[in-house]
């Protein structure tokens, strides 16, 4: 038995200087049944200190605070699995914030799919400071305010702006991230798009709730070196990705990238365990001498 409806969860390093923001964008909510879990992937700044002082605060909410050694964003949320009080999690992350009536809104979203065993969540759009959505407007056909579909679906109801979504806790454990070791980061669309091929689908909403800017710090501005430090994440992706992917041409290119990162993560019997072989094995003539070119790149942009 979950003690909330919704649990914000907030994976963090090193950002005591902007998690402020978030934190009163919290207090703000129009609805506070809900608890923030904080995870502090091993912060070297003054995180801690802030988290300790907002803890003594007289908040309408619960803030349970946990420090880890640094592991990366997919190990945290592996952990707050574990830890979570809420039968939704809500990802935000801790350079973002999220709109006053964000929870109140969720909680009024979630009451639409009670007992519905085939959703996983509901999702809200991202917009920018300006409450612009971020990757364009969604086009909901007959300004409908809401589609059912799975992640995988999105392009078909043109969903592909960026999204916020709140997803189940007990659909969520049954998909922990695969982590490798000595990386940090796996991408989070394997996760989302295995949900999606076990045929969950979520209500995607046609409203702001998030508020994000991509930092020079955040994961997105640093593509080069998350290539650098993951390849193994990055080869799993790819291969994950030819479960789903259609067309030759687009599974080749996949392929090819799989062979590239498992090369450059010096695991090559991963090379093998390939989701379609035959077509991996025809990728090899390209994906050797792709891997030496991609290494020389990602050297010079790191």
């Amino acid at each position: 038995m979950y003690k909330y409806k919704v649990t914000v969860f907030t994976p963090t390093y090193n950002r005591g200087y902007i998690i402020e923001k978030l934190y009163n964008s919290l207090k703000s909510q129009t609805y506070s049944d809900f608890e923030w879990l904080v995870i502090d992937d091993g912060s070297n700044d003054n995180t801690p200190n802030l988290l300790k002082k907002w803890l003594k605060e007289d908040n309408k909410f619960e803030i349970r605070y946990y420090r880890t050694p640094n592991g990366g964003k997919q190990r945290a949320i592996n952990k707050a699995l574990e830890l979570v009080q809420g039968e939704y999690i809500f990802i935000v992350d801790s350079d973002d914030v999220i709109c006053d009536k964000a929870i109140e809104k969720i909680h009024n979203w979630l009451t639409t799919i009670e007992g519905k065993v085939d959703f996983a969540g509901v999702s809200g759009l991202r917009g920018d400071r300006r409450g612009k959505p971020i990757g364009g407007k969604p086009k909901f056909y007959n300004n409908c305010e809401f589609v059912d579909a799975t992640n995988l679906e999105r392009d078909k109801y043109n969903l592909q702006a960026d999204m916020a979504e709140v997803y189940k806790v007990d659909v969520l454990k049954k998909y922990p991230f695969t982590v490798f070791e000595g990386e940090t980061f796996v991408p989070e669309a394997v996760v989302w798009n295995q949900i999606a091929l076990d045929e969950y689908k979520l209500r995607w909403f046609n409203e702001v709730i998030y508020i994000c800017e991509y930092l020079e710090d955040g994961l997105t501005k640093s593509s080069w070196k998350l290539l650098s430090r993951n390849p193994m994440g990055y080869a799993y992706f790819f291969n994950h990705s030819l479960k789903y992917t259609k067309g030759f041409r687009q599974r080749y290119h996949i392929a090819c990238q799989h062979i590239v990162y498992s090369i450059i993560g010096k695991q090559y019997k991963y090379i093998f365990k390939s989701e379609d072989i035959l077509l991996t094995l025809l990728a090899l003539p390209i994906g050797l001498p792709l891997s030496i070119r991609r290494l020389s790149q990602l050297t010079k942009n790191t």
